[in-house]
């Protein structure tokens, strides 16, 4: 099995330029007076968590699938 190599380094400068460039247009936006509650209020806290519990159930489901399935082919074959 070959194992994959990759580093981190360059994600890690995409997050912290994304983060640079979120922050300065915050800055930004509050500087000159834009009102943004319009989009922030379009939605609620409790919908984004409940979305990405949603999807996290789906993602618990599918691991929980692949490692019976594992399982029993391991118990096939009598491994």
């Amino acid at each position: 099995m070959k194992k994959l190599k990759f580093s981190l380094k360059p994600m890690a400068v995409v997050v912290g330029a994304t983060a640079l460039t979120l922050a300065s247009s915050a800055v930004m936006a509050q500087e000159s007076g834009i009102d943004l509650t319009a989009i922030t209020g379009a939605f609620k806290a409790s919908d984004v968590i409940t979305a990405v519990m949603a999807v996290a159930g789906v993602l618990a489901a599918i691991y929980a699938t692949m490692t019976a399935a594992k399982m029993a082919l391991r118990w096939i074959r009598g491994g």
